[in-house]
């Protein structure tokens, strides 16, 4: 809660880098979509853009070759290819390009992971509005319906079981706003 409040200039979304989520870096080989295309046929080459970069990309077994660079390619019990991460050994359909490592170990993250963050429960009660098509802000009034509309009424109580802690959490957060206000000779002691 350090940096809540008057501590940065301007308002701040994320503060993790958006070059470092998994939504904005476009550069990455799926398994699945080259297994349906048929990339990883023995011999067939296979040519990748990404940006303004392109790759030759080639199967020989065990691996599938992009560029010079080899990714071993495992199959599971279904038929499925899976990639193997040249870091960390793990099985996974998803290799980001140029380093050809999964999502871990390039360091990158998913954006649902870091919006609407700052506030605890706030998100939740915004989905769960959107679910009863009511608007999705919270705290606005939630129109009545009937008794038999079940599954309406469990979610608005948990909506506004969640909404009397967001009221519990910044009742916490004006309590720690007006004793600063107060230490610093803003407001009166």
């Amino acid at each position: 809660m350090i940096a809540c409040f008057g501590l940065y200039d301007g308002y701040h979304e994320s503060y993790f880098p958006v070059d470092r989520l998994v939504e904005n870096h476009q550069a990455r080989l799926d398994s699945f979509k080259l297994n349906r295309s048929g990339a990883f046929v023995e011999g067939v080459v296979t040519e990748l853009r990404c940006r303004d970069r392109r790759y030759r990309c080639h199967r020989r077994t065990p691996n599938f070759f992009v560029g010079a660079v080899p990714v071993l390619v495992i199959w599971d019990q279904l038929g499925r290819p899976y990639f193997e991460c040249g870091r960390c050994s793990r099985r996974v359909k998803h290799t980001y390009i140029p380093e050809l490592v999964c999502r871990r170990c390039a360091g990158l993250d998913y954006a649902s992971r870091h919006i609407h963050r700052s506030v605890p429960g706030v998100h939740r009660v915004m989905r769960w509005r959107r679910m009863i098509g009511i608007d999705p802000h919270p705290f606005a009034p939630i129109p009545k319906r009937k008794r038999h509309h079940t599954r309406f009424h469990r979610i608005v109580a948990r909506i506004r079981a969640e909404e009397s802690k967001l009221v519990g959490h910044l009742s916490d957060i004006v309590h720690d706003l007006e004793r600063r206000a107060r230490l610093r000779g803003i407001l009166p002691k």
